[in-house]
């Protein structure tokens, strides 16, 4: 028997402690809420593999946060996704009142060539961020220098 696609691209949710992760696609077929009835205390939650997010989805995580944010849980968002950041960034309750530990940005190496999203954890950039601007990072290839490929003031928007 195989599994679809669709079937394997639906989102995933698993609760470790005070960690909710949640990969795949987060849409019209999931339901975070039950999930998050099983935090208590504090929130740690782990976007990394969140590979999409559609409006109905959007809906759904900002009733999450609410949620959470409602029973008194400091929220904490760790590796959020790309598809996660761009929804911050455009729907300002999709952050809510959480803290970002670490995210995930785009970058390209000029030397090799090499293109992916490069971590970036919040507390050893602090005032680079706070200024706007992304951390220099290196290559995970080629060790060389990576730029920042994509626009900082629209991509970082969602820390402040």
């Amino acid at each position: 028997m195989t599994t679809s696609a669709a079937t394997q691209n639906k989102a995933r949710c698993s609760i470790d402690g005070d960690v909710l992760t949640i990969a795949g696609e987060i849409d019209d077929t999931t339901d975070l809420t039950s999930h998050g009835k099983q935090l208590q205390g504090s929130a740690i939650i782990d976007l990394g593999g969140v590979t999409f997010i559609n409006s109905v989805g959007v809906r759904e995580w900002v009733t999450l946060l609410d949620q959470l944010t409602a029973r008194g849980l400091k929220i904490t968002l760790r590796n959020v996704s790309e598809p996660m950041v761009r929804q911050m960034t455009m729907v300002m309750e999709a952050k809510g009142d959480a803290s970002v530990e670490s995210f995930f940005a785009p970058y390209l190496c000029p030397k090799c060539g090499d293109e992916r999203a490069l971590l970036i954890r919040v507390a050893e950039h602090p005032a680079t961020l706070a200024a706007g601007t992304p951390p220099a990072l290196p290559c995970v290839k080629c060790g060389a220098l990576a730029e920042f490929d994509e626009f900082p003031a629209r991509y970082l928007a969602f820390l402040s």
